[in-house]
């Protein structure tokens, strides 16, 4: 134990002897996470403006436009198609959304009910799709609930549809009790923080990890081996050192964004016990990366690629729900958006322990292949 604590220890004084390393551990992250935390919450009092318009006339119709209307962002003016197709010509709205004759038939059949048409270069048409797409499902399980319902109560669905969706109180529901505590909601600055948080506290490894790179080119290993010293107490303390400075990054960073930003990290345990298994996944993949290649300076480059790449696929930087489908099924295989899922879960949504458990789970079984790649390629000598 006494090795294993010494190599740790020694780690830890080169680490913070370098003033770089405080920049990016603390100054960095904050950074980021204010700049885009505020352009995002700047950006999120922009209304954009699309045309809807309803063919259909029903109540279904309207159930759909009222569910679109709940983003703040995106404001659904409800207009004749003559006059959509000419502010869209004209460049006054982003596009026009079209509901068309039928909805509720098509809506049980599953044929499209939607058609959108906005001009060429509109970055927000998968935004505007996917939000259909989900408004779409939901009437489809209140059509489906009012239509199973009609047959019980010998009334008219449309009638039995109009009084679920205007009087909720008359209708009976099953409730349970709620396991989780009242939240402040994931604003613009703390989903950034979250996110830049797992993004520098990655990039700090990469750059600690490459010490073991640093210590086998320069026979620092073979001379450790040459005394009563296992490769087990090397790696241990190693691990160990890396392990406690991931933890501190992590937490000063939720300390400082906390004070500086009023961030709520929700429930205390369950964000401890998820930032753990978030670090031991970090070190797990720093290692593995170290073992695959010959030099620090390439691990730096092939890291760094890999960081910010897998950051971007996994909701890092935005929400996975503003970008296309296949890429949001993509993400189930990088660590990160298993990480923004917890915390997530956390901040937004008040949750805790039993409700990061799927993460959890998932940042240990990435933890578990890197670490098996890692140890299985790392040379000693």
């Amino acid at each position: 134990m006494k090795s294993i604590c010494a190599i740790c220890l020694l780690e830890l004084k080169r680490t913070f002897k370098k003033k770089s390393a405080y920049v990016l551990m603390f100054a960095m992250p904050l950074l980021f996470a204010y700049l885009f935390g505020s352009l995002f919450g700047a950006s999120s009092t922009v209304n954009l403006r699309i045309a809807f318009v309803d063919e259909d006339q029903t109540i279904v119709s309207q159930q759909i436009r009222k569910r679109l209307m709940l983003d703040d962002m995106i404001s659904y003016e409800l207009l004749s198609a003559e006059q959509a197709e000419q502010q869209l010509t004209e460049r006054e709205i982003e596009g026009v959304l079209t509901l068309t004759n039928g909805a509720a038939t098509k809506v049980m059949s599953g044929d499209p009910i939607v058609e959108f048409h906005y001009l060429p270069g509109t970055a927000i048409a998968p935004i505007i799709l996917q939000q259909v797409q989900q408004a779409v499902l939901a009437v489809e399980i209140e059509v489906v609930a009012a239509q199973t319902g009609s047959s019980y109560l010998e009334e008219d669905w449309v009638a039995l549809y109009e009084r679920m969706t205007t009087n909720v109180e008359q209708i009976p529901v099953w409730t349970e009790q709620a396991t989780r505590v009242p939240s402040t909601g994931m604003t613009s600055v703390s989903y950034s923080s979250a996110g830049f948080a797992i993004m520098f506290v990655m990039m700090m490894m990469l750059t600690m990890t490459g010490i073991l790179i640093e210590a086998k080119q320069m026979g620092i290993w073979s001379r450790l081996f040459t005394s009563p010293v296992t490769r087990f107490q090397v790696l241990a303390g190693y691990f160990l050192s890396f392990f406690f400075v991931g933890w501190l990054q992590f937490g000063v960073l939720i300390v400082l964004s906390s004070v500086l930003f009023g961030v709520t990290w929700g429930n205390p345990i369950g964000l401890a016990v998820l930032v753990t298994g978030l670090i031991v996944c970090i070190v797990g993949l720093g290692i593995a990366i170290a073992s695959l290649v010959q030099t620090a300076e390439q691990q730096n480059a092939i890291g760094t690629l890999i960081v910010i790449s897998t950051c971007m696929l996994g909701g890092v930087y935005w929400p996975l729900s503003v970008v296309p489908e296949v890429m949001q099924k993509i993400a189930y295989f990088v660590p990160q958006s298993w990480a923004m899922k917890g915390f997530t879960a956390l901040i937004a949504e008040g949750g805790a322990l039993q409700d990061i458990a799927m993460p959890l789970l998932m940042l240990l079984g990435f933890a578990a292949i890197f670490f098996t790649i890692g140890l299985r390629n790392i040379k000693y000598v």
